[in-house]
């Protein structure tokens, strides 16, 4: 399959996301529904590839970037709870606003963990390129 199909996929399951969020709601399938953009993001640019690094990982390296994982959709979701309690409970917004404010905290949420997440698994891997 032609690698810019895989982004077309991605695109269209965000975009789709976002549309029927507005439209519908937020909706637990949204959490099978990203990674699954994630993944076709990852199969387009190439850096699926580098998922057979894990077989020249020890067991150490391994454990801490599950443990990363873990951190990092604890701290997500911390920040989620608390949006969620500063939107609706003290500063009281409803309708179209607090819509949009829900969207821009889960943007704000996500972002600082994605790229701390990142950047740990990264020089994890190019530790792991030195030493070979």
């Amino acid at each position: 399959m032609n690698k810019k199909i895989f982004n077309i996929i991605g695109w269209v399951l965000l975009l789709g996301m976002g549309a029927s969020w507005i439209g519908f709601g937020y909706s637990n399938w949204y959490l099978l529904l990203l990674p699954m953009a994630y993944i076709s993001f990852s199969i387009n640019d190439g850096s699926i590839k580098k998922i057979g690094k894990i077989k020249h990982m020890s067991i150490l390296q391994v454990i801490l970037i599950l443990f990363a994982y873990v951190v990092s959709i604890v701290v997500v979701y911390g920040l989620l709870q608390l949006s969620s309690y500063l939107i609706s409970d003290i500063l009281h917004l409803t309708g179209g606003i607090k819509t949009f404010s829900v969207i821009i905290a889960v943007i704000l949420s996500l972002y600082p963990v994605k790229f701390t997440f990142g950047r740990f698994v990264y020089k994890l891997t190019n530790g792991l390129s030195a030493t070979r």
